[in-house]
């Protein structure tokens, strides 16, 4: 239900309400009242009565009293009145078709033995009524008794009647109201908090053109007030979405020329590092071909040396150029299930000769096995890359630590195995952390390292939907951590070909 609805049904029901208690109040005094009145008339005429009988008795003129009584028949508003003698018999009667309710002998020689004066009300057949007994006294001596019997059944009807006047005027009221508060609401407080639901619903989509319609001469006070700041708010909004507009197009601009120039950067350390590579095997080739072009007589041994170190060199040239091919274009992948185990075993097969020969000592731990879909040369070569860099990193010796973890990560709703292979050596400079997959970055000795061997590797495994983390471990050394995707359990010896773009 509305605002406006229910601020309607509680203002008119509270008026309502309101109304109704009023009414029920009125309704009560106003029969309270009647009652009285009518017991006043019946005390006025009891005691008028009781003053002229006992002035009658006192001068003798009793047969008087009897007429008193018949008289009192043309009083419309006085349903009986009898006299009783002193021995509280009913000696004259105003209406003789009277029933016998209302004589009430009983209570009339309470009254002549008492002398005082009572009142009686009840209801007969479904009629109220109102009587009074006094005692007549002559000189002291009871020598008799009136009562006047008065009908009150019309309170009963005024009040009906007033009862039905008061509903008809509630209802009247009630459309009223109903018809005044809808007005007012609807105009001075519906209508504008619509408009500034509508406002904030616009601005909640994103339209900041949007503006409540504010009325200068409308009597909605706060709403007034409130559709200005709403007015000021979206302002203030749209100049701040102008601003981080203009704040982001400078950013965006600024980003281009960073990345711009970061290109430039990796494009002239990758021509440095080309030059470098192949500037000092071009270097030996020209200085062998200058002593054979000089020296003709030199002997065949000479030339023959002098051109195996030629070929050596064009082999390393070779060598570097297919490493730059490698990194740039896509593998032919052939993926399937392979085991990190056998994998492990098989990669510290190839390198225990070199690990022996710089005094590395090789531990594989076997944990659980983890199943990777993947191609085995490739990870391999992967493997070879990180495990030679590791022992390369211990000149004098140290410990080489290769592991397969199973579910060491989770990604996009698929878990990773991972190959960790971490070394005591001297870790990786926190400066060179950021560049070591960088092609030509190389921390090692001129002539030890190309810097395309991680390159290399990170190429092979982002072709495998996995990544590559480095870091120094808590007790000196580097770690190096391969994920990939970790397959089902079950090895199936057939290959799975996947071709990547």
């Amino acid at each position: 239900m509305k605002l406006s609805a229910r601020l309607i049904l509680l203002l008119t029901f509270s008026v309502g309400v309101v109304m109704m208690l009023a009414s029920l109040i009125t309704l009560r005094q106003r029969e309270n009242a009647l009652r009285e009145a009518a017991r006043d008339e019946v005390r006025a005429h009891a005691l008028t009565l009781q003053i002229a009988l006992e002035e009658d008795f006192l001068t003798g003129r009793s047969l008087d009293a009897q007429r008193l009584i018949n008289r009192l028949r043309e009083n419309t508003g006085i349903y009986s009145a009898v006299l009783f003698d002193a021995a509280s018999e009913i000696v004259a009667i105003s209406n003789t078709l009277a029933p016998e309710e209302f004589k009430y002998l009983n209570e009339a020689r309470e009254v002549m033995a008492s002398g005082k004066g009572v009142e009686i009300g009840r209801s007969i057949s479904g009629e109220d009524y109102f009587s009074m007994i006094l005692p007549l006294q002559v000189q002291g001596r009871r020598v008799g008794a009136i009562e006047i019997v008065r009908p009150i059944s019309f309170v009963k009807a005024d009040i009906t009647r007033a009862r039905f006047h008061i509903v008809i005027t509630t209802l009247l009221l009630f459309g009223a109201i109903l018809l005044v508060v809808t007005v007012v609401t609807r105009y001075n407080l519906a209508r504008p908090i619509h408009e500034l639901l509508d406002g904030a619903v616009a601005v909640g989509r994103g339209d900041l053109d949007y503006r409540v319609r504010v009325r200068v001469r409308s009597s909605g006070g706060e709403l007034v007030s409130l559709a200005q700041e709403f007015n000021r708010m979206a302002d203030r909004l749209a100049e701040q979405r102008r601003a981080a507009g203009r704040e982001a197009e400078e950013r965006l601009a600024l980003e281009r020329k960073l990345r711009h120039n970061e290109q430039l950067a990796a494009v002239g350390r990758l021509a440095a590092g080309v030059a470098h590579e192949i500037g000092a095997p071009l270097q030996v080739i020209d200085g062998r071909a200058k002593q054979l072009l000089h020296h003709t007589d030199a002997t065949i041994e000479a030339r023959r040396r002098n051109l195996t170190i030629i070929r050596n060199q064009t082999e390393r040239i070779t060598r570097i150029v297919r490493q730059l091919l490698n990194l740039s274009r896509p593998h032919n992948i052939h993926f399937r299930k392979v085991e990190l185990t056998p994998l492990i075993e098989e990669t510290v097969e190839l390198i225990e000769t070199q690990a022996e020969s710089a005094g590395v000592e090789i531990e594989t731990p076997r944990g659980a096995d983890a199943i990777i879909e993947a191609d085995p040369e490739l990870i391999q070569q992967v493997l070879l890359n990180i495990c030679r860099n590791g022992i390369q990193a211990m000149p004098r010796g140290g410990r080489l630590r290769v592991e397969g973890l199973k579910d060491a990560a989770e990604s996009n709703g698929r878990s990773f195995a991972a190959l960790r292979v971490s070394d005591t050596g001297a870790g990786i400079a926190p400066e060179s952390l950021p560049h070591i997959f960088d092609p030509f970055f190389t921390t090692k000795e001129v002539g030890q390292g190309t810097g395309l061997g991680l390159p290399v590797s990170n190429h092979i495994v982002e072709e495998h939907d996995g990544w590559i983390e480095a870091a120094n471990g808590t007790e000196g050394g580097a770690v190096f951590t391969v994920y990939l995707p970790q397959a089902s359990q079950t090895v199936e010896p057939e290959s799975m070909e996947k071709a990547t773009a």
